[in-house]
């Protein structure tokens, strides 16, 4: 008897086995592709801001960090109008510079959009205030335009830009202002 259940379980296995086999033979058979990307689209990815009139967006890969403005600056005595100060941000001292103060020579208003922008500065860190912070966007890299139309002022930090949708979006490069001499010296 032992024998006959030994027997009829060794035959219900290799049904259910034969059974698995057949349904997958179907499921390969049947088996639609997934569908194949055709291009791969590289994107660019930056932090939309205002200065002023002016529509910018800077690298993403050049911001270390986005800030409120405080309003508890530690002014630094003898610096240019554009200089607002040094804050404490965790321990680490940031100098922060009114970034349209110091390209157009007017204050940035500033409200509850106004943001800090810290980027490096040599060894270490730097901040600018910008009059509105709209958001971060992507760009595919191949709609990368050359030389993007800009007011004087941000004429030496723009190279490059983009365009969507017929609006043109000039690339304000940190890295450029950090390297001009005229912002690495605040001293009056």
């Amino acid at each position: 008897m032992a024998e006959s259940n030994l027997t009829e379980e060794n035959s219900s296995a290799e049904a259910i086995v034969s059974l698995l086999a057949s349904i997958e033979e179907r499921c390969r058979k049947n088996a639609v592709g997934l569908p194949q990307q055709e291009q791969f689209t590289s994107y660019w990815e930056g932090v939309m801001f205002y200065v002023g009139e002016e529509r910018l967006i800077t690298p993403l890969s050049e911001i270390k960090e986005i800030l409120n403005y405080s309003a508890s600056l530690t002014k630094v005595p003898g610096t240019k109008p554009w200089m607002l100060g040094i804050a404490n941000v965790r321990g680490t001292l940031l100098p922060v510079v009114d970034l349209q103060l110091f390209l157009i020579g007017r204050k940035t208003v500033r409200n509850r959009r106004s943001r800090v922008l810290v980027f490096e500065l040599g060894s270490g860190a730097s901040g600018v205030l910008v009059g509105e912070m709209v958001g971060m966007r992507h760009f595919a890299k191949d709609t990368a335009v050359d030389k993007e139309s800009v007011s004087g002022a941000f004429d030496r930090y723009v190279q490059y830009g983009f365009d969507q949708d017929g609006v043109s979006w000039p690339v304000f490069q940190l890295s450029e202002l950090a390297n001009d001499p005229a912002f690495q010296i605040a001293a009056v």
